[in-house]
């Protein structure tokens, strides 16, 4: 084993042997107002940062969320009605707001010059057209948080919405902590990647994959601060309960229809199985860019009648499609620009509810989902083995009782989304109160659930 397999294994024994169990009572309330900071809320797609807020206040965080757009979806959840927490939006674009954009630059340019313009050359000099587009709303939330009297800024994902909270930061000495998630993780230009990671007072990742990508980026002498927890799901909404409910047999897929869901390839397994004379329907919950190129496939291969896009639906009518299946398939692949998921959101919810589940093992899935235990994987991009592995459940009730009852086991142990967040609020209670205490003494590694650090 390598040097750098070894310490791979060392990190990822450190994640597990925190205690799941550890309820100590969180002083939310008294650790200051935390800004919770994401691109857009709330959107459809992101039910977990979702759970996550109504989760924090529910321990007690004074919270205020800000929005860097308008969310652009056509529905909206019914959960997001449980948010009591006031939604910020940020100028988005900033020439319909300009006076109060050019405000903004000049009360934080009057208020520290010196970071301000330091700012202002590290950015324009970087020649990333993204950071640049940051630093005209950095100081129109710099604002908003100083007059909400925000003590910490977390921003939800690392990329765009890292980067805002990251510039804040330095022209305002806020401390700020990142959360990283698929995309935003894999897709991040490195060098700046790295520096974002580097500042941030805890940094947050939602699979044990991730927490070996994040190793390998770790450079210099001061560790970083990661913390590893599951998204989850609220069990008692996901509740286990019969599926099975229609006839034909479903086979059903929620997804936003990108490439690295792979619903193509579903969709050509689909015309396998029809060939072999399979009966059942397929039904493709969610929307996306692919929507017109994937209902081109369909006709082609004249599964008209057999495979139907639902378009995006409310989470109550996705928990009722996940009564009515029979399976749920989502054939996840790595894009050729490195794109790809961490666990979505859809396994664990199908797992919890008793839904089988048929995907691939593809970044932090088999953390979720092992093969023949809990689910079937399959190798991505290859239609013809997700048609077998379809098939063989489909026609096995055994197969789908035992494989349904090993995954929601396996969600009450790692992926109950009140006890994950009791462990996030419990790191952001400790580096809340860490950046209020003079400087040099930030707590140890005792203080969490899934506690990692990686150091060079």
């Amino acid at each position: 084993m390598t040097r750098a397999s070894r310490r791979r294994e060392g990190l990822l024994r450190a994640a597990d042997s925190a205690s799941p169990g550890d309820d100590r009572s969180v002083p939310a309330g008294a650790a200051g107002r935390l800004g919770y900071l994401v691109k857009a809320f709330p959107r459809v797609s992101e039910t977990f940062i979702i759970n996550e807020v109504i989760e924090l206040e529910r321990q007690g965080f004074d919270l205020r969320i800000y929005s860097m757009i308008n969310p652009p979806d056509p529905i909206r959840h019914r959960l997001v009605d449980q948010v009591r927490s006031r939604t910020t939006y940020l100028p988005n674009p900033l020439w319909r707001s300009l006076g109060r954009v050019i405000a903004d630059h000049a009360w934080l340019l009057g208020r520290s010059p010196r970071a301000y313009l330091s700012t202002a050359f590290r950015v324009l000099t970087s020649r990333n057209l993204d950071l640049i587009e940051r630093f005209g709303q950095a100081p129109c939330l710099a604002r908003a948080l100083q007059r909400d009297g925000v003590t910490h800024l977390h921003a939800g994902f690392v990329h765009s919405p890292g980067s805002l909270a990251w510039l804040v930061s330095l022209m305002s000495e806020m401390p700020f902590s990142l959360a990283t998630h698929a995309k935003d993780l894999y897709h991040s230009p490195p060098a700046l990647l790295r520096q974002k990671l580097a500042a941030a007072q805890v940094v947050f990742t939602c699979t044990r994959a991730n927490v070996a990508h994040l190793e390998s980026l770790s450079v210099g002498p001061a560790p970083l601060r990661v913390r590893h927890a599951y998204h989850g799901t609220a069990l008692d909404r996901f509740q286990f309960g019969p599926c099975e409910r229609s006839s034909p047999p479903v086979v059903l897929a929620v997804a936003r229809l990108v490439e690295k869901k792979g619903i193509e390839d579903l969709i050509r397994a689909c015309a396998l199985l029809r060939d072999r004379r399979s009966r059942f329907s397929c039904h493709v919950v969610g929307s996306g860019q692919l929507r017109e190129s994937l209902t081109q496939v369909i006709r082609q291969l004249d599964l008209d009648g057999t495979v139907t896009l639902e378009g995006p639906l409310d989470q109550d009518e996705v928990l009722a499609w996940y009564r009515r299946a029979t399976v749920l398939a989502l054939p996840c692949l790595v894009t050729g620009d490195g794109d790809r998921d961490g666990i979505p959101n859809v396994l664990v919810e199908a797992a919890a509810c008793g839904l089988p589940i048929v995907t691939t093992p593809v970044s932090g899935i088999p953390e979720l989902i092992e093969d023949g235990r809990s689910g079937l994987l399959v190798p991505p991009r290859e239609p013809q083995a997700l048609a077998l592995a379809l098939e063989k459940m489909l026609q096995s009730a055994g197969l789908r009782a035992a494989l349904r009852a090993n995954a929601r086991a396996k969600v009450e142990e790692l992926f109950d989304v009140r006890q994950n967040a009791r462990a996030i609020g419990r790191e952001l209670c400790a580096v809340m109160a860490a950046s209020q205490r003079p400087r040099g003494g930030m707590p140890g590694s005792e203080s969490v659930l899934h506690s990692t650090h990686l150091t060079r």
